[in-house]
């Protein structure tokens, strides 16, 4: 059946009458009673009783009308987000940023942006990434960056590499576990995590095929803490004892201020994945493709 007959059974419904309908629609009445006779003879029902002191819906056109009301208001909602999307005013983007990626990347892509759309208002959240992934489903955000682990993003979404980060293992300076270069050594000490408590099996999973066999029978730690608080997570990793784990970015500046010190693995840790996430079905507006061309033109290096 066609969108226009189901708007033509809601505004007989709303107003009451063929005339009504008619002006409400920018129709004639003709063309009104043209679209429900076509409607009935499509479904094989009657949808209307017609009579002198007007037209009341039939059993059959009251169940069509519940219906029928949910994709005319559905379609009224795209067709006014697709009005939006072609006009950058009054258009607000809803970007969503991980706690660890806010700080590259992103800035250069919003200045870019900014010079380019200056009257696109922008809303940057920082969340974990599981937080981010739980708004790009009810729609809170428009698209989000973050280091992704395994199964984060689902087959509903969009995934473009944006480059990867190194990281590494850190200990407060002067301890002596800096010293280990096997996993062996480090793993009855009590781990620090900076991600999601779910990714921590796969985390060690990829560690230990790093480590090879020194580290393929390696259990995880018993006493992992995570922690998702930056300035948190610094203070809990300068503890004596304390292994945490660092993007390499952050962790140089807790080196320099002489807080913390790299562990000596001999083997590189695997590296975070920062990823640009956003809906398959989404509809993006210039604006937002604008935004993500930033992103990739500022990617960091695969």
């Amino acid at each position: 059946m066609k969108t226009t007959q189901l708007r033509t059974l809601v505004a007989i419904a709303e107003h009451g009458t063929l005339m009504a309908a008619a002006d409400a629609l920018c129709l004639s009445q003709p063309a009104v009673t043209k679209s429900i006779k076509e409607l009935e003879a499509r479904l094989g029902v009657q949808l209307l009783l017609r009579s002198g002191s007007g037209i009341r819906l039939t059993p059959y056109g009251e169940a069509l009308l519940r219906r029928a009301r949910t994709v005319v208001t559905e379609i009224a909602r795209a067709e006014q987000e697709l009005e939006e999307m072609k006009s950058s005013a009054g258009r607000t983007l809803e970007i969503g940023v991980s706690l660890l990626a806010a700080s590259i990347v992103v800035p250069e892509a919003i200045h870019a942006f900014r010079k380019q759309f200056p009257d696109v208002q922008l809303d940057v959240h920082e969340y974990q990434t599981t937080r981010l992934i739980d708004g790009l489903r009810d729609g809170s955000f428009d698209m989000c960056i973050g280091f992704t682990g395994e199964g984060d993003p689902s087959n509903e979404f969009r995934v473009t590499p944006l480059g990867k980060v190194s990281q590494s293992l850190a200990v407060k300076s002067g301890d002596p576990l800096a010293g280990a270069t096997q996993l062996a050594g480090l793993r009855e000490a009590h781990w620090l995590y900076n991600y999601t408590r779910k990714s921590v099996p796969a985390f060690w999973a990829a560690l230990t095929a790093r480590a090879g066999d020194t580290g393929a029978t390696l259990a995880p730690p018993s006493r992992i803490t995570v922690c998702t608080a930056r300035r948190l997570y610094a203070e809990l990793a300068s503890e004596a004892g304390v292994v945490s784990v660092w993007p390499d970015f952050q962790l140089n500046e807790e080196i320099e201020c002489g807080t913390l010190e790299r562990v000596a693995l001999d083997f590189a840790l695997p590296p975070l994945a920062l990823s640009l996430i956003y809906r398959k079905d989404g509809v993006l507006g210039d604006a937002a493709e604008y935004f993500i061309d930033c992103l990739k033109n500022n990617a960091l290096p695969a």
